[in-house]
């Protein structure tokens, strides 16, 4: 029970600490997505017009990748960042990225709701399905945990790990297919983009806002084993490096 009180103290913290002295506050998690949708529109929405309702296709992509490259970039200096705490203060040290995580995961709720409210104009189509999201969400943060367990750890000992991943997030987020349809991918190509492991969770999060539909077992399944796998390595990255965080940090 103290760990959770911990926990939710500390992401509270980060809600507080990113958003302080600015004036619009936490709103501006939706601002970022709807720049990038209007940039979309704009450019891409003309070429791409054989794609049925492509505000709703792109939009159901964007919701899901802001969430992943917000977390991860944000929590990589998780640890570095909260040096001081961690030296004078008994915690578990896994909460820091932890807690990052779970504010992040709030306003990732919070867009959703909104974009629900806003897509209604687009053409969304509200239907049982979209309860669908709620566990399509906790399996995407699971694997974005295991993400920032490895980022985070690693970046303690290697500072350019944050550096690189700043730089690798834009081409990672243009070998997913969130502002271009799937069917434009060479078929030589197919294989890059479908062991890319945000392919796997974005078509989730598409199939259940876009084709108001649930989606396949088999999209279940591989989104599972992602994100089993990515918590169980980045846990025992983590622990492998932990005892060794407060003589370098």
């Amino acid at each position: 029970m103290q760990t959770i009180t911990k926990l939710y103290a500390l992401s509270k913290r980060n809600v507080i600490l990113r958003y302080k002295n600015s004036i619009i506050g936490f709103f501006w998690g939706f601002i970022k997505p709807l720049l990038y949708l209007l940039i979309f529109i704009v450019v891409f929405s003309s070429q791409f017009s054989s794609t049925k309702n492509y505000v709703l296709y792109a939009t159901s992509g964007l919701i899901g990748w802001f969430f992943f490259s917000n977390v991860t970039a944000q929590s990589i200096a998780a640890i570095v960042n909260s040096a001081g705490l961690i030296k004078s203060v008994k915690l578990p040290v896994i909460l820091f990225p932890f807690s990052e995580l779970m504010s992040e995961l709030f306003n990732f709720l919070l867009t959703i709701f909104v974009f629900l409210i806003v897509m209604y104009w687009f053409g969304i189509t509200y239907s049982i399905q979209l309860f669908a999201l709620i566990p399509a969400a906790l399996l995407f943060a699971a694997f974005s945990l295991g993400v920032i367990l490895c980022l985070s750890a690693l970046n303690v000992f290697f500072r350019d790990i944050g550096i690189l991943w700043n730089t690798l997030l834009p081409a990672l987020f243009y070998l997913t297919p969130i502002a271009y349809p799937e069917k434009l991918i060479p078929e030589k190509f197919k294989l890059v983009i479908t062991i890319n492991p945000i392919y796997q969770f974005i078509r989730c999060f598409r199939t259940i806002l876009y084709e108001s539909s649930l989606p396949a077992r088999e999209i279940w399944v591989q989104c599972g084993v992602l994100s089993g796998a990515s918590l169980i390595v980045g846990l025992l990255v983590f622990n492998r490096l932990k005892n060794q965080f407060i003589s370098t940090i």
